[in-house]
């Protein structure tokens, strides 16, 4: 067979300008059996570069070597927060919040956008021209009415007896 593409491949290796995916071509390549005895120099290599990969440190391997250096290994300590009723409705409070000022927008919106013939204005007191001062009706004329005098203040008898 021609392993002309192979041998190109470990060219490239050499000077470093393989992609990953090349590299992964070299490897499912030596794996084989059948592996041409020009090229079986280089299998031994790309065999080893995988069972490197596979290995990993263990999760407590800083410990270890604490211990054998001498050192303590800290122990971590984990503390349970206490969590109290108002922290749990902490969301709630929140979504509340946003509901109310949602609200408070969309009905000043609605009021903005609302017809001008829709509103009521304020009704306002007819405009009646008073010919003397001396009783001036307040409200319907079944009330209560006050009358002016040409009196002096200080005279002015406020309370009847």
């Amino acid at each position: 067979m021609d392993y002309k593409y192979i041998e190109q491949l470990l060219e490239r290796y050499w000077e470093c300008q393989t992609t990953l995916e090349e590299e992964a071509i070299l490897r499912t390549f030596f794996r084989q059996e059948d592996v041409p005895a020009s090229l079986l120099p280089y299998r031994q290599l790309f065999i080893e570069e995988d069972e490197m990969a596979e290995e990993h440190l263990s999760k407590d391997f800083q410990n270890k070597m604490l211990r054998l250096v001498g050192e303590e290994v800290p122990v971590q300590v984990c503390k349970a927060r206490k969590v109290t009723f108002m922290r749990r409705c902490r969301p709630f409070y929140r979504a509340a919040g946003l509901i109310a000022i949602l609200l408070t927008i969309g009905n000043a919106a609605h009021q903005s956008f609302t017809d001008d013939d829709a509103v009521q204005e304020p009704q306002m007191a007819e405009n009646i021209p008073i010919d003397s001062l001396h009783q001036i009706t307040i409200g319907q004329p079944e009330q209560q009415s006050a009358e002016l005098t040409s009196q002096p203040i200080d005279t002015l008898d406020v309370f009847p007896r």
